[in-house]
């Protein structure tokens, strides 16, 4: 049986520990800050500036006005960026919190993790583009958090990623896998990718990159092995270099998955599972809303933004000689190319 959503989260619940569950103290917050007039203040922390945590971000101010809560209208947006450096984003963590923010939206799980370091129980905050809610410290489960934090969790649908590559690459013996074990989301992800592959009867071979610079040779340790498909799961170098990634599978002949849907036209992606970005942000802001209008987080499960959908990329599969099956055609959310 492949590894399921459910059971991926699970085990990332459990991975986290009990450790990095807050209490749920009877005093929740929500609503506006004690004394506060004029518009709403709202903290934006973002990780990497890249195109699908930029989609994300403008989901996120979407779903918050078409509820109500409008920048330049009734509400004040502060957006800080750390540049993909953890140290830059705890200092600017701190400084939204110093600034007396109504609420923080922290975009990634290295900003989850320092919103959480910052921010005083008092202060809610909501989180999207992450991989990795628990082991930020976000809490226990979807329902056994801290009080002060929910938001929507994106873990690659490695089962299912596993399952389409089947499909497409008969005979499917070996996969490969490009990540850096320094990063929370993409060493958890990549032991539930393990997990997955050995359910599946299949064999994965791991390559360690670090950063952008090492991507070819990495790749080419992973081709002498003979893989035959290529899984790329959350993972900020690749995430960073995946157009790069998608041309040295191309020109390897290698059928490349992924889980950015966004990145789905990308010439050498194949197929992608997972969530657009623009939904993910939505749904965030859809909670932001919530909690600015009263609703305490400790009340509001970590979800999903939905179910994962499937892109298939035609272009990238006439250049590499795959038939498209029928089944994950009539699956597939788009068909690219």
């Amino acid at each position: 049986m492949p590894l399921s959503r459910r059971s991926s989260l699970r085990l990332l619940a459990a991975a986290a520990g009990t450790a990095a569950l807050a209490p749920l103290v009877a005093c929740q917050p929500g609503g506006r800050r004690a004394g506060r007039t004029g518009p709403w203040r709202l903290g934006v922390l973002q990780y990497l500036q890249v195109p699908a945590v930029e989609v994300t971000r403008e989901g996120v101010l979407q779903g918050l006005a078409q509820n109500g809560f409008r920048p330049g209208q009734n509400l004040q947006v502060l957006l800080r960026q750390a540049d993909g450096s953890p140290a830059r984003c705890r200092r600017l963590a701190q400084e939204l919190v110093a600034a007396d923010i109504d609420l923080l939206v922290a975009i990634g799980t290295p900003a989850l993790l320092a919103a959480i370091g910052a921010a005083p129980g008092s202060l809610p905050i909501v989180f999207c583009y992450c991989a990795n809610p628990w082991g930020a410290g976000a809490g226990g489960s979807a329902t056994e958090h801290r009080a002060n934090v929910t938001g929507t969790v994106t873990t690659t649908a490695v089962g299912e990623l596993l399952r389409v590559a089947q499909l497409l690459v008969p005979n499917l013996q070996q996969v490969g896998l490009l990540y850096n074990p320094a990063e929370p989301n993409s060493s958890f992800e990549a032991e539930l990718l393990a997990q997955a592959v050995a359910q599946r009867q299949l064999q994965l071979v791991r390559e360690v990159v670090t950063d952008l610079a090492d991507l070819p040779e990495a790749f080419q340790l992973l081709q002498r092995q003979g893989v035959q498909a290529l899984i790329k799961v959350e993972d900020y170098v690749t995430l960073e270099g995946f157009d790069q990634l998608a041309a040295l599978a191309l020109q390897a002949r290698l059928p490349l998955l992924a889980e950015e849907p966004d990145d789905a036209g990308v010439l050498g992606c194949l197929a992608m599972v997972g969530w657009r970005s623009i939904q993910d942000g939505q749904r965030a802001g859809e909670l932001a809303s919530q909690v600015l209008r009263g609703t305490a987080p400790a009340s509001l499960p970590m979800q999903p933004p939905g179910d994962p959908g499937l892109w298939l990329n035609r272009d990238t599969a006439r250049r590499l000689g795959i038939p498209l099956p029928a089944s994950l055609l009539t699956q597939a959310q788009a068909v690219l190319g």
